[in-house]
């Protein structure tokens, strides 16, 4: 498991890495080091000169001193020089490195456009050769799973997740996760070869282009699909608090942020900070996905308001959190931090993009939440795993400007069996956070400490708890 941090901007990959951009800091700071040196060795070098060793008839001990002290200035202004060339050349290399993973993640990009385009096209052909056999093997996959028992769905079920658990190498792998970050965003494209749109207007409407069309046009659509089944159907919402206490301290850094976010089986937590002479300050924290259910539980965080979240619809944690927020005495001038992990990163993105909320911080874990319109005056730091699949589910920073920092876990021995994505738990997210509060990079500084706000005095933090109020004949 990997310590070095990858900071880059919404578009950069892989390469640019805060090393590069430290040490040229470092290099800095001992040249001007090197600098004061050789202004105080010249200032006494001044006072004692050639001159005053001439008059007063000093022993040639003295002379060679002296000529020793010229010959230390010279060395002391070349390893000035040599330090700021040093810095000036890895801040460049930092530079260049992050231009052409741009330019390699663009292209990238258009390949998987270009292939997505294809893919549409020929997806009814190939389904028409091949609907024989699928309708064959289906109907023999149905007829067993339906002679099945109850208690051997369930261990089939069971068995099927352990051989997940214990194959989890290629999900968790970052070439892998980056082919799905290109799928998600060739989808739409794929759309439109499969509805024989021109290609150049595909270009024009997508991603490539001005984006009216990308992936939450696709979720959408995948939602509206999963709704005329009767799955990932939305329903109103309850909110109610759970638990309140007062005089805890306020929110540190990213990790302090990070230990915040409620666990199950709590979504959302909420610490206003009592200010004097001034409006309250809040601080908002939400939890990721519970369920991964679509049939209509009473669970507001699950696969339902994924879907319909990513869709750019009304879903219910969304609702939920909104609801939160209003018990809690926040309104449009309130301001407010929000963190987020997973689909509780993609909510408080979408809430930072809304407009109804005066945000002046945004941090996201582990969030699919690359498709949301942030506001690029909002301090926004975004965390991923290189090996995370959840956050390539959002695609690309195509609309924000988040300064991204991403790290890659499992670089040696495989990834543990024990969950199917070990890289997006929140425990190594932690420790990602507690990285990013240690490190020196420039960009993660000036981000935080525009997140950082003046310590105001009583901090009071509920808990809340949401459910969902199901009703079937509701529509996403």
């Amino acid at each position: 498991m990997a310590d070095e941090l990858v900071v880059s901007g919404p578009n950069a990959v892989s390469v640019t890495t805060s090393a590069l951009l430290e040490q040229s800091a470092r290099f800095w700071l001992l040249s001007a080091e090197l600098d004061d040196y050789r202004g105080r060795l010249a200032s006494l070098n001044r006072v004692i000169g050639d001159g005053i060793l001439g008059a007063v008839d000093a022993p040639r001990s003295a002379v060679l001193a002296e000529a020793a002290i010229d010959t230390a200035l010279g060395a002391l202004l070349r390893a000035r020089d040599d330090c700021r060339r040093l810095g000036f050349g890895l801040r460049n290399a930092a530079g260049g490195y992050e231009f052409a993973d741009r330019f390699a993640a663009r292209m990238g990009q258009e390949l998987a456009a270009g292939l997505g385009y294809l893919a549409g096209v020929a997806v009814p052909h190939l389904l028409a050769m091949a609907m024989p056999g699928l309708l064959v093997m289906g109907g023999i996959g149905a007829a067993v799973f339906a002679s099945l028992s109850p208690e051997g769905r369930s261990r089939l079920g069971s068995t099927l997740g352990g051989w997940l658990r214990n194959n989890n190498a290629a999900l968790n792998d970052p070439g892998f996760v980056e082919a799905v970050r290109y799928s998600v965003m060739a989808a739409d494209d794929a759309g439109a070869g499969l509805g024989r749109v021109a290609p150049i207007v595909g270009r024009v409407v997508g991603d490539e282009g001005l984006g009216l069309v990308g992936v939450d046009t696709s979720a959408a659509v995948v939602a509206g699909a999963a709704g005329a089944l009767g799955l990932a159907r939305e329903s109103p919402v309850t909110v109610a608090p759970r638990s309140s206490v007062t005089g805890v301290p306020e929110a540190g850094g990213v990790r302090d942020r990070a230990e915040r976010i409620p666990d199950e089986p709590d979504q959302i937590r909420i610490d206003r900070i009592s200010a004097r002479g001034g409006p309250d300050r809040f601080e908002v924290y939400i939890a990721g996905t519970a369920e991964l259910s679509v049939s209509g539980d009473d669970e507001p965080w699950d696969m339902t308001s994924n879907l319909v979240a990513m869709g750019g619809g009304s879903a219910g944690s969304y609702r939920a959190v909104e609801e939160a927020m209003r018990l809690a005495g926040i309104d449009s001038a309130s301001p407010v931090t929000l963190t987020g992990y997973s689909q509780g990163g993609l909510i408080a993105a979408q809430l930072a993009a809304s407009g109804d909320y005066a945000v002046n911080g945004l941090v996201t874990l582990g969030a699919p939440a690359g498709q949301v319109a942030v506001p690029h005056d909002i301090p926004y730091l975004a965390l991923e795993h290189s090996n995370d699949l959840v956050p390539a589910l959002g695609g690309t920073f195509a609309s924000s400007e988040p300064v991204v920092v991403r790290r890659q876990l499992f670089d040696g021995p495989p990834p543990p069996g024990d969950f199917v994505l070990p890289a997006h738990r929140l425990s190594n997210y932690l420790e990602t956070a507690t990285l990013i509060d240690r490190s020196s990079d420039p960009r993660i500084e000036a981000t935080l400490r525009r997140l950082q706000h003046p310590a105001h005095g009583t901090v009071t933090s509920t808990v809340y708890l949401a459910h969902r109020v199901t009703a079937p004949d509701i529509a996403p």
